[in-house]
């Protein structure tokens, strides 16, 4: 039996490095091209609608509630 030595031991600082980039959600990351650094899509405008009417609803149910306790 031989007891482990300091080539079979995984430096802590890369096992620590490669643990954090694994947390963040990602590799190693090589840009090619700036165009390609935004990769989320903006949001559409059936979703902007959307959040727009459902904010309208809630200030609108909001303000029905008030009128009705007052």
């Amino acid at each position: 039996m031989t007891l482990p030595g300091p080539t079979d031991r995984p430096d802590p600082e890369r096992v620590l490095a490669q643990a954090l980039r694994a947390m963040a959600g990602g590799g190693r990351q090589t840009r090619t091209d700036d165009s390609s650094a935004s990769t989320r899509s903006p949001l559409s405008i059936l979703q902007i609608v959307l959040i727009a009417t459902i904010l309208g609803l809630l200030v609108g149910m909001t303000v029905g509630v008030i009128s009705l306790l007052a």
